[in-house]
């Protein structure tokens, strides 16, 4: 794992769970058959992603949905580790406009691009934003860390500036309301 922030794409990667290989495989196999076929791919690195329509109860659920649904309960959030690990969190409708940017332009890059905005939240803070956003405290069950879990991550949001320059990222606050909003059953305009 490179401990390096914020994450450039043409910096050394090195996976630590079989999940982060399954995602460079796929990466790797969409630039071989750019760079041997000619196709025109865009490999996307997507750091976090949110927002509502993403359920919390499975065993691959992110941390946003868990937090939202246990704040909602009145039960305790689970924290992996002491909190202070961070990450570039990522509102879907932010990922969604740049994605039909891409399609509609037909944009393709012969290198991966991180699609991402360069922020860097830790968990602690995350679960402040959430408290706030809800009107709940939250109890916090702190965890041991996950094998394999990268402590922080951020990313260099430069390329995906350069090829997207119209593109603005949605709100870290503004994303929780939405999402907030999701998992409480109101609509948002």
């Amino acid at each position: 794992m490179n401990p390096a922030l914020p994450k450039h794409e043409r910096e050394w990667v090195r996976p630590m769970s079989p999940y982060g290989v399954s995602k460079l495989a796929s990466e790797q196999y969409t630039l071989a058959y750019q760079q041997s076929y000619g196709m025109a791919t865009l490999a996307f690195r997507f750091f976090n992603v949110f927002g509502p329509l993403q359920r919390a109860g499975h065993v691959y659920a992110a941390a946003i949905p868990i937090f939202i649904d246990a704040l909602l309960r009145g039960a305790p959030l689970p924290i992996n580790g002491d909190g202070t690990q961070s990450r570039d969190f990522t509102y879907v409708g932010s990922v969604c406009r740049v994605l039909v940017d891409a399609v509609e332009r037909r944009v393709s890059h012969p290198e991966p691009v991180n699609l991402a905005f360069g922020t860097n939240t830790s968990v602690l803070t995350l679960v402040k934003q959430l408290s706030e956003v809800t009107g709940r405290e939250a109890q916090l069950d702190f965890r041991p860390p996950r094998i394999g879990d990268v402590p922080h991550s951020q990313a260099d949001g430069s390329v995906l500036r350069h090829l997207f320059p119209e593109v603005a990222p949605v709100e870290f606050e503004d994303g929780l309301r939405r999402t907030v909003a999701w998992f409480e059953g109101a609509a948002l305009p």
